[in-house]
């Protein structure tokens, strides 16, 4: 039997986020120049919004020695959960080109399952703010709709 499944997200611009969605997004925007990429030149930038309201940044990593580099929202995710033990409301990503362009900010698997790991843990949704190549903001309610057959989850239920 053949089944469907549909990711429901908006796309909005800056302007049209709410405010503290707003407030995340930019500091994952500033949170991309403190990035190391030497190598790519392609520079991210996430930042998470914990229940108390405050905001941890990180940004990619990268190293020769490849693949030991790390993504910008693993960085910002580990350290928040290194930190403290609020759960997690929102993480935001975005990113830019070797030429100072806006580019898409569609978090890879390992950072999806991260993210749907701690929701999953906390039980509660972690709203998904990414940047698309043209400065608009793809917004998804739960991280966990970034990965239905996520790896240690019952998904299926």
């Amino acid at each position: 039997m053949q089944q469907t499944i549909s990711i429901a997200y908006s796309r909005q611009s800056f302007e049209e986020l709410p405010h503290e969605q707003q407030q995340v997004a930019q500091a994952a925007i500033d949170a991309m120049q403190g990035a190391h990429a030497p190598y790519s030149n392609f520079l991210v930038g996430s930042a998470v919004l914990l229940a108390d309201g405050s905001t941890v940044t990180g940004n990619n990593q990268e190293n020769a020695a490849y693949p030991s580099g790390l993504c910008a929202e693993r960085v910002a995710l580990f350290a928040a959960k290194s930190q403290t033990k609020q759960s997690i409301r929102i993480v935001a990503i975005a990113a830019q080109n070797e030429h100072g362009k806006c580019a898409d900010s569609f978090s890879c698997g390992s950072c999806r399952q991260v993210m749907m790991e701690y929701a999953t843990l906390q039980d509660e949704k972690i709203a998904v703010i990414m940047r698309d190549h043209e400065g608009q903001f793809v917004v998804l309610e739960d991280a966990r709709q970034l990965l239905p057959f996520s790896f240690g989850a019952d998904t299926l239920k």
